[in-house]
């Protein structure tokens, strides 16, 4: 069966109103901030994309096979001194298919980041922020900027085969303090909002999840140190009415390999309670992370079982693997190979419809024709598997960006 989502007439108007607004207020901030020796990093990208089946249908007479343009452009303004890092990025990326209208969007991102460092203390927030129409309600993307295992977003939206509006906010403030040379402590509070718009039968439901981090951290030597963690959370569904708490505990270890690789391995469990009776019970969990950072070279590596929050007003057990790898060839041309999969399961057997497992496989290829063109190949293969149903689908999507980045300096 091959849903469509329900046009609100009445939000479209609305929505572009954000939009523009948004991206006028972006230049004027830009224009300011350059003004005043900040790093402003300004990109325009357009591309060609084509996909065999968008839509990831199960069937293959409702496969889209789309075939479209897309307008980009984003700018990373930053500021630094002795005490505090500033950054914020936003994007606005247009999506135009002319045979397929429907799918066509006009989505805004917004990342930012604040840390100031004290004697012996500090204090960070991150915000995030994304306003888009998305195709098949939770796509897991390959992401070749993402360097800290902690920026990757656990936010799923929980179906599959639903398009729909989404607004998400993702707010982590932090503070960590060091009392010692080898003792510290530290804390943070990672908070998800999500709204839906124009879904089919109201099958994503907004959610609220909050959960909140303490970390001590001992060191055993100058490459040891280890972690001790402690959580607690709160999920709300609002259409669905459920509300679920929980709380949890993780021990673990970080070790330097060397003074460019990393290691950092947690193991622990997680336990939740809430309205519904599916909802109680005690789920293992943990991570382990590799980084690994040279001059040509960036690896990032991490496995993680966690319990996730979703739309689909419940929580989720998933096992997730994320890899990137990216290598600057020479100073003109750079590639890179990354994999996003994950299998997600309900928590209990008696709701089995959204249990699915699913891999992204991303290659990408960057050829830098000037200081401020580069010409871009990313082909990503996605394959999305629901076990229960002996329902499987698969898409071959191929994307060429054309870029103008007119502050980039190559070396």
């Amino acid at each position: 069966m091959k849903f469509e989502c329900i046009a609100n007439r009445r939000r479209i108007p609305r929505r572009r109103t954000v939009q523009y607004l948004f991206l006028s207020l972006t230049l004027v901030f830009t224009g300011s901030v350059s003004a005043q020796d900040w790093n402003f990093d300004p990109v325009i990208r357009v591309a060609a994309e084509v996909d065999d089946n968008a839509e990831l249908s199960v069937r293959t007479d409702n496969e889209v096979d789309l075939r479209g343009a897309l307008i980009e452009g984003s700018a990373d303004i930053g500021y630094s001194s002795q005490t505090t890092d500033f950054d914020i990025t936003p994007r606005i990326l247009i999506r135009s298919y002319s045979d397929n209208p429907e799918l066509e969007s006009d989505d805004i991102f917004v990342r930012s980041s604040l840390r100031h460092r004290m004697r012996s203390s500090n204090i960070g927030l991150r915000v995030h922020y994304d306003q888009q129409t998305v195709r098949t309600a939770e796509r897991a993307e390959s992401d070749f900027d993402i360097e800290d295992a902690d920026e990757i977003s656990e936010g799923d939206s929980g179906r599959v085969a639903v398009r729909g509006n989404r607004d998400r906010w993702r707010i982590t403030p932090s503070w960590g303090y060091r009392f010692s040379p080898t003792n510290s402590v530290a804390a943070d509070v990672n908070h998800y909002d999500v709204n839906y718009d124009d879904v089919f039968l109201n099958l994503l439901t907004d959610y609220t999840d909050t959960r909140g981090n303490f970390f001590f951290r001992h060191g055993f030597s100058n490459v040891n140190t280890g972690v001790i963690q402690l959580t607690g959370r709160t999920y709300d569904s609002a259409d669905a009415n459920s509300t679920v708490s929980g709380y949890g505990a993780q021990v673990g270890v970080e070790r330097d390999l060397s003074q460019t690789t990393r290691l950092r391995a947690m193991v622990g469990f997680e336990t939740t309670e809430g309205d519904l009776d599916s909802a109680d019970g005690t789920q293992p969990v943990g991570n382990i992370t590799l980084t690994r950072n040279l001059q040509t070279i960036r690896i990032l590596a991490t496995y993680r079982r966690s319990i996730n929050a979703t739309g689909a007003g419940r929580l989720s057990s998933r096992d997730s693997l994320s890899l990137n790898f990216n290598r600057q060839l020479n100073n003109k041309i750079s590639a890179g190979i990354g994999v996003r999969a994950y299998q997600s399961r309900g928590l209990d057997d008696s709701l089995l419809i959204d249990d699915r497992d699913y891999i992204q496989l991303r290659s990408r290829f960057v050829w830098n024709l000037s200081q401020q063109f580069s010409l871009e190949f990313d082909y990503r293969y996605t394959m999305l598997n629901r076990v229960e149903l002996g329902e499987r689908a698969n898409s071959n999507a191929i994307l060429v960006w054309f870029s103008y980045q007119p502050t980039r300096v190559i070396d």
